[in-house]
């Protein structure tokens, strides 16, 4: 009698929690912040054009361990209830194997970089003096965001210090990397209205690192996987494939022009959504991506050069408070 009832009460609960529905909105708290830390593993080949050879295909292995922080804070909230958010790098550090070559890329919370590749190595640190503040100008310039409480990015707005930094980039690329860094503030975007255990949203991610006149979109599937307490687990899923011809967008002319003509991306991941503050507070993530095309040097006449790129990543984020 005792383990029917035990039974019985165990299957309410689970009915209850089922059916429980669940608000997923960010809370902007003016004032507040926290540390976004990001680690990984990320590893893949590149075959095609290098630094070393830009005009000859090269075939490398390469096999990386990722961090990097940035500072979030809430500067205010709109009367609509946004977040304008400013993001502040904190560091990154890039460490392992390039083609059988140790490789290594720091920068400091100062904005120092040093970078080293088999016979390659810079250090900022041995620059004159005002080139090297100029880079940490450059490498520690923060931006803000205007966010919605279902994690759609409205309004963003650079540092109007940039353009006496380094006037030859091209601001637009700059917007779409500040755009793609901050909407990864919140992976697995947010639903309008309340949902349940086991129903799932869609929304598509605008992604703006080709130069296109209308923005290119990624769909993404979305799922309330669970709640456990506080913690409600949101699933994603994203796939896209096909041929193209699209090109990156580039920091100035000087650089390569890179032309991507058929491409596959993959990724899987779990957010876990603390209820009682309205962030997410950490996440995991599992990436695929292959992509082939051409790279063209910024010589004039200079021939496109093939290349073909695989990788995969697994990620880990979290937010300290």
């Amino acid at each position: 009698m005792r383990f029917a009832f035990s039974v019985g009460l165990v299957a309410l609960v689970a009915t209850f929690a089922l059916a429980q529905e669940v608000r997923l909105s960010l809370t902007f708290v003016p004032g507040s912040s926290a540390t976004r830390v990001v680690t990984g593993k990320v590893s893949g080949e590149w075959n095609g054009p290098t630094p070393l050879s830009p005009t000859k295909p090269t075939s490398f292995l390469f096999d990386l361990s990722v961090r990097a922080e940035n500072l979030l804070t809430v500067a205010r909230v709109t009367p609509e209830g946004d977040g304008v958010i400013v993001v502040a790098p904190r560091g990154v550090e890039v460490k392992g194997t390039a083609a059988e070559q140790p490789f290594e890329l720091l920068i400091t919370p100062d904005g120092d970089l040093k970078f080293s590749w088999g016979a390659l190595s810079f250090d900022s640190a041995k620059l004159p003096e005002a080139d090297r503040k100029k880079l940490q100008q450059l490498l520690t310039l923060s931006h803000s965001v205007t966010i919605s409480p279902q994690g759609k990015i409205k309004d963003f707005q650079i540092s109007e210090a940039i353009k006496e930094i380094a006037p030859q980039l091209d601001i637009q690329f700059i917007n779409a990397v500040v755009t793609a860094t901050l909407q990864t503030l919140l992976p697995a975007p947010l639903p309008a209205e309340p949902v349940k255990v086991g129903k799932g949203w869609e929304i598509d991610l605008p992604v703006l690192a080709f130069e296109t006149t209308e923005p290119l979109s990624l769909p993404i599937s979305c799922t309330l996987a669970e709640v456990r307490g506080d913690e409600a687990v949101i699933k994603v899923r994203a796939e896209a494939k096909g041929e193209a011809n699209l090109t990156l967008r580039r920091w100035s002319e000087k650089d390569p022009k890179v032309t991507v003509t058929q491409g596959e991306f993959s990724a899987s991941g779990e957010v876990i959504f603390l209820l009682s503050v309205g962030v997410p507070q950490r996440a995991t993530w599992r990436m695929k991506a292959e992509a082939e095309g051409f790279v063209t040097p910024p010589e004039k006449g200079a021939s496109p050069v093939p290349f073909k790129f695989r990788l995969s990543a697994e990620i880990r984020e979290h937010l300290v408070f």
